[in-house]
This record gives structure tokens, C-alpha cells and sequence, in this order.
């Protein structure tokens, strides 16, 4: 939604109104990205495919190019800045957030990446917001600073 204003749009609404954006350890910021990487690895690995993976979670390659965060971003769009909070012992979400970074810093869109290590993404999740979380306070800190502007 923060970078693909089409959804906005149909409700009659602009990315203007967003203020900031932090998502949370996704591994689809480039789902054509993620469907190549877990194809390779399964095949190094020599495990099948699964019954449920992200080809049939997303669809055909034009599809999951659309769906992709990373496609959507553009200089001058008026993408709000982004905290990328991801679990930074993960590889997958770890090259996912900084692909979207990549691309956010490439269209001057302010963005910082922050990977908690020592966690996994429930525990992630479940401790946004504890005081003392280093990602909240990461987030915390965030918040504040978009909403000074």
C-alpha cells in the first residue's frame, strides 16, 4: 500500500496521507526474487516443491511482478519514508528488506533498515511495542520523528 497507491486511489485517497510506513519481516518485497530463490534452494537442497509455495500463493510472473513492493517505487511519487524492520538472522527477509531499501534510496524515498538479531518473526511480531525492544525502539523513535513533520 505505501508504494503501490492504486489501492488508495480506489478509495479515493493519495499516498498523501501516509505518514510513514514500517513493514514488519516480509520475504515478498520482490516476489519474483523470493519464488527464484526458494526454487534454487530447494533444488540444491534436492527437495520438492511444495503443494502451497509463492508460484501458487501469487500467480503467473507478470502477476507477481505486479504484486511487488519494489515495483511500485518511483522518484517524486510521494512514497512516505519507511523503517524496514526485519529478523536479521533470516536470510530471506534480510535480501527481501534490503532489496526494497535498494530501491526506496534509489528514488530518494528516506528509508532506514533494521534487522533485530537474537529473535525470530513471532517473537518479532509479539514484542513491537515492549518497552526496551531494540525494534521498538527503533519504531518508537521512528514515529516520533514522522510525526514531528
Amino acid at each position: 500500500m505505501c508504494t503501490d497507491d492504486r489501492f488508495l486511489k480506489s478509495e479515493g485517497l493519495s499516498l498523501a496521507i501516509l505518514k510513514g510506513c514500517v513493514p514488519v519481516d516480509g520475504d515478498t518485497y520482490d516476489v519474483p526474487l523470493q519464488v527464484a530463490t526458494a526454487a534454487a534452494r530447494r533444488k540444491s537442497l534436492g527437495q520438492p516443491d511444495p503443494k502451497l509455495g509463492h508460484p501458487e500463493k501469487f500467480g503467473s510472473p507478470a502477476r507477481q511482478r505486479d504484486l511487488s513492493a519494489v515495483r511500485h517505487v518511483a522518484r517524486n511519487k510521494g512514497i512516505p519514508p519507511f523503517l524496514i524492520l526485519h529478523v536479521g538472522d533470516y536470510t530471506d527477509t534480510t535480501a527481501q528488506a534490503h532489496r526494497l531499501w535498494s530501491e526506496l534510496q534509489e528514488a530518494n524515498v528516506p528509508a532506514k533498515i533494521f534487522g533485530a538479531t537474537g529473535t525470530d518473526h513471532v517473537r518479532l511480531d509479539r514484542d513491537l511495542g515492549v518497552p526496551a525492544d531494540p525494534s521498538s525502539e527503533e519504531l518508537f523513535a521512528f514515529v516520533e520523528a514522522v510525526l514531528k513533520k
